[in-house]
C-alpha cells in the first residue's frame, strides 16, 4: 500500500469512527517484544506480549507517595499490573525499594506492553480498586494517591504516608504515541513552574528497545 493510500485509510477510519489520531495510533499499536506486528490483542496475562521498562527520577527533596502500573484503556475486563510506592506498599519490583525518597530514583520496572502507562492516574487508582487481581490483599491504601503526594515526614513516623507538601497530577503515556513495546521511559517528578499543583509528573525521555539501564 503507497503511502497515499495508507493516510488515505486512515483519514476515512478516523472521520467514521470520530477518533483523533493518537487513539487510532494507540489501538493499532503491537504488544510484540520490540513493537513488531503478530501480538496485538492477547490477553494482558497471557504471556504472549513484550515488555517495556520504566525508571522514575524523584527530584525533589520529598518521599513520593502513588501507584505505578499498565493497563488496557479500552478492556472493561482488564486487570493492571502495578507497582506502589508509600511506607507500608508490599507491592514493589525486585529491582527497586518500598519508598521513592527526595532526591532518588527507582530501579527499572518491568511492565507488560499495554496500551496505558499511568503514574498515578484516576483511571489506573479506579482499576486497582476494582480489579486488583492477585494482589488484592496487599495493596496499601496510602499509595492509592489520586495523583502524586509528597511528604516530608520521618519516614518512621505514623504520618510518613501523609502527603502535606502537596501533589502532582497523575500521568498517563499511550503505547504507540509516546513509547512502543521494548522501549525504556524516563518518568521525572518536579517542582511545577505553574498551574494548581506544586508538582508535577513528566516523561523527560524514551529510549528505544533495548536500552535496560538508564
Amino acid at each position: 500500500m503507497t503511502r497515499i493510500a495508507r493516510m488515505t485509510a486512515l483519514t476515512i477510519v478516523l472521520a467514521t469512527c470520530g477518533c483523533n489520531v493518537d487513539t487510532i495510533l494507540n489501538q493499532v499499536a503491537s504488544f510484540g517484544p520490540d513493537g513488531g506486528a503478530g501480538l496485538a490483542g492477547a490477553p494482558l496475562q497471557s504471556g504472549g506480549r513484550g515488555n517495556f521498562f520504566v525508571f522514575i527520577r524523584n527530584n525533589t527533596p520529598f518521599r513520593a507517595i502513588f501507584s505505578v502500573g499498565s493497563f488496557d484503556n479500552t478492556d472493561e475486563r482488564t486487570t493492571p499490573v502495578f507497582f506502589q510506592y508509600s511506607p507500608d506498599s508490599q507491592l514493589v519490583n525486585v529491582n527497586s525499594t518500598t519508598t521513592l525518597e527526595g532526591n532518588s530514583v527507582t530501579g527499572i520496572l518491568s511492565f507488560p506492553c499495554a496500551r496505558t502507562l499511568s503514574v498515578g492516574s484516576r483511571s489506573l487508582v479506579s482499576l486497582i480498586d476494582e480489579n486488583p487481581g492477585a494482589a488484592a490483599g496487599m495493596i496499601d491504601e496510602a499509595g492509592l494517591v489520586d495523583g502524586v503526594g509528597f511528604s516530608s515526614e520521618p519516614l518512621n513516623s505514623d504520618d510518613s504516608a501523609i502527603p502535606r507538601e502537596g501533589f502532582a497530577s497523575g500521568f498517563e503515556a499511550l503505547l504507540g504515541v509516546d513509547f512502543n513495546c521494548g522501549s525504556l521511559l524516563n518518568i521525572n517528578l518536579e517542582f511545577a513552574d505553574t498551574g494548581p499543583d506544586r508538582f508535577l509528573v513528566e516523561l523527560s525521555e524514551v529510549f528505544p528497545a533495548g536500552r535496560v539501564d538508564p
